[in-house]
């Protein structure tokens, strides 16, 4: 067994969390709020509920930090609007998405989707709906909305693959479309093409061809250029040659290399941060380790410390077992490093192995452990979860350093809203959530929602048994709703 069948990512203190696991940023210098009316339409009030924006909108978004929200009306069109009710983007049949860029800059996103005739070779037959001589096609279009700079705009197939949303970089740069930007006033200036990853706060990796460079954005020269990919590494241990094949190969194509080879040097280059070289001599300390090394099929570096990490997958316990490799070449069964961990790609821990975070004694009976999950900023804080024939899984929060339940293992789910302010989406049941506070320990309302998001947009059933979206403030704990 492989590591194609693994997707593992390393982290140290910054540590790592789920798609539900998000930082509140929108309910920050809000003084204008969607307001959920008895005809199911939105207006925008203040926070005691006076009309600032009368006209009535099918859905209203929270406005950003620079002052504008998207609305739609009764016919599906979207628009953008001010704090003032003034259309910015007139109503249109398609979609629209905003992102603030370090609170100066607006980029908006705008997809439309329309039907044409397709040429004569793209035709589709199908015995079901017969000749298909139509294409469904979409016009997607990035740009800056206070100065109206295009960054992406094309015409492209349903079936293409669209750009992600601009990543910050710093305070002036930003990534979109693998092209690397300087903020010059209210534009965006073009730096580097190819960009395809960003490690650490301001290093890059950028792709030319099958070669690769890593560089900073405070110098012009890269820091190490003419690397090759590779899934293969060549070795000495104990002053014979080991190969080491398929190494860190994963079954989903990523364009990220894990490893990164320079032929000039013959030096390994290893993610996730690949800042340091990987010993090119290895010290067996017996039979037991050379068996070792030649099974390996995981290499990483660790951050923070002067460690490689070496797993071999055990088929019989369907885990990774796990060494470490000093600057010197010496192999280490332990490192003295209490926030660093590998997890899977939902976060899950892989290593150190579970036992170690926690016991046994801990788990009621007739449960077992399912998986231990690391939250971003926590590193004694880690959801449980425990499962048991027949039963649907429980989840709680277990202290590492106080060796104690946070939350009792009887919940459906939980997952972080504000993690700065403690407050938890909590459910004893499926699709029934309240929000706790983790600091004070108790629930800020009595209110049960079907969901929760973080960015304070809430779900619950009404009184004829329909589900309604409603924006709730999670610091004065109001909903904005008739």
């Amino acid at each position: 067994m492989r590591l194609s069948c693994y997707f593992f990512s390393i982290v140290s203190f910054l540590g790592s969390f789920s798609t539900k696991e998000k930082i509140v940023g929108q309910q920050i210098n809000q003084v204008c709020y969607p307001y959920l009316t008895k005809e199911q339409t939105y207006i925008y009030v203040d926070h005691t509920n006076k009309p600032v924006i009368s006209r009535p909108f099918a859905t209203a978004d929270l406005f950003t930090s620079t002052g504008y929200a998207v609305v739609t009306d009764e016919k599906g069109q979207a628009a953008v609007i001010d704090k003032k009710g003034k259309i910015i983007v007139p109503f249109e049949d398609r979609y629209i998405s905003l992102q603030v860029l370090n609170n100066q800059l607006t980029a908006i996103y705008t997809r439309e989707t329309y039907t044409k005739n397709s040429r004569f070779w793209e035709w589709e037959w199908s015995i079901f709906s017969g000749l298909k001589t139509e294409v469904q096609r979409q016009k997607f279009e990035v740009y800056l909305l206070e100065t109206k700079q295009v960054l992406f705009s094309e015409q492209l197939s349903t079936k293409a693959s669209l750009p992600t949303y601009i990543a910050t970089v710093d305070a002036d740069h930003f990534i979109f479309n693998k092209t690397l930007y300087k903020r010059k006033g209210q534009r965006l200036s073009k730096q580097k093409n190819n960009i395809i990853h960003q490690f650490e706060p301001n290093k890059l990796l950028q792709q030319n061809g099958s070669q690769f460079a890593i560089f900073s954005i405070e110098r012009k020269a890269p820091i190490l250029e003419h690397l090759e990919a590779t899934n293969q590494l060549t070795l000495e241990v104990n002053g014979k040659e080991l190969l080491l094949t398929e190494v860190n190969k994963s079954r989903y194509y990523t364009e990220i290399p894990e490893i990164l080879f320079n032929p000039k040097t013959k030096e390994y280059w290893i993610k996730p941060l690949f800042d340091r070289a990987f010993p090119k001599k290895i010290k067996a300390r017996n039979e037991t380790d050379l068996a070792y090394l030649q099974k390996v099929s995981y290499i990483n570096t660790v951050p923070d410390y002067p460690y490689f990490i070496l797993g071999v997958f055990d088929c019989d316990s369907w885990m990774f077992q796990w060494k470490y490799l000093a600057m010197d070449g010496t192999l280490l069964d332990h490192i003295d490093a209490p926030d660093f961990f590998v997890v899977d790609a939902r976060a899950r821990i892989q290593g150190p192995h579970q036992s170690e975070l926690i016991s046994t004694d801990a788990i009621p009976s007739n449960w077992s452990l399912e998986a231990v999950t690391k939250y971003k900023g926590f590193n004694t804080l880690f959801k449980i979860t425990l499962k048991q024939e027949g039963q649907s899984n429980r989840y709680g929060l277990w202290n590492t350093q106080s060796k104690q339940w946070e939350l009792q293992p009887i919940y459906r789910d939980f997952y972080w809203l504000d993690t700065e302010r403690g407050l938890v989406a909590l459910a004893k049941e499926d699709h029934q959530y309240v929000i706790y506070n983790y600091k004070t320990k108790k629930n800020i309302t009595e209110d049960i929602f079907s969901y929760i998001d973080s960015s304070g947009w809430v779900t619950q059933v009404n009184e004829a048994g329909k589900e309604i979206h409603f924006y709730f403030d999670f610091s004065t704990a109001k909903a904005y709703k008739e």
